[in-house]
């Protein structure tokens, strides 16, 4: 084996873990209230506490299985491409499927809330009360 491709190889198992790394910690430890700094954070998804929490359990559900599916890619990758266009390749792909898996989630908060961030059809069972 040459440099390039040990390096290579330490570089998507470093890309794999952290990938794993990140996930788990959204997945498990998810931010407990809306903030800044962490968390699944667009303006939709910080309108209201509900809206936040869908938002984060969504996605990292989604991170999670895109972060367990990565170490398989990187193999499967290494082997068929060779040097540093294998660690691009899977870089693109894991960048793709994090913007894929922002517009999955902005289209369930789409559907579970509306503008005003409340739960779609929220006022039809508040008016039907007892």
């Amino acid at each position: 084996m040459d440099k390039e491709s040990v390096a290579t190889g330490i570089a998507l198992i470093v890309v794999c873990g952290l990938a794993l790394l990140i996930s788990w910690v959204t997945k498990y430890r998810p931010p407990r209230q809306i903030n800044w700094l962490y968390g699944y954070r667009t303006a939709r998804s910080m309108r209201t506490p509900a809206a936040w929490h869908e938002a984060n359990t969504y996605f990292a559900r989604y991170f999670w299985r895109l972060s367990l599916g990565l170490p398989v890619l990187a193999v499967a990758v290494y082997f068929l491409v060779d040097g540093v266009r294998a660690l691009q390749v899977v870089l693109a792909c894991w960048v793709l499927g994090l913007v894929v898996g922002a517009v999955r989630t902005e289209r369930r908060l789409n559907q579970l809330f509306d503008d005003a961030g409340q739960l779609r059809g929220a006022e039809t069972n508040a008016q039907s009360g007892p």
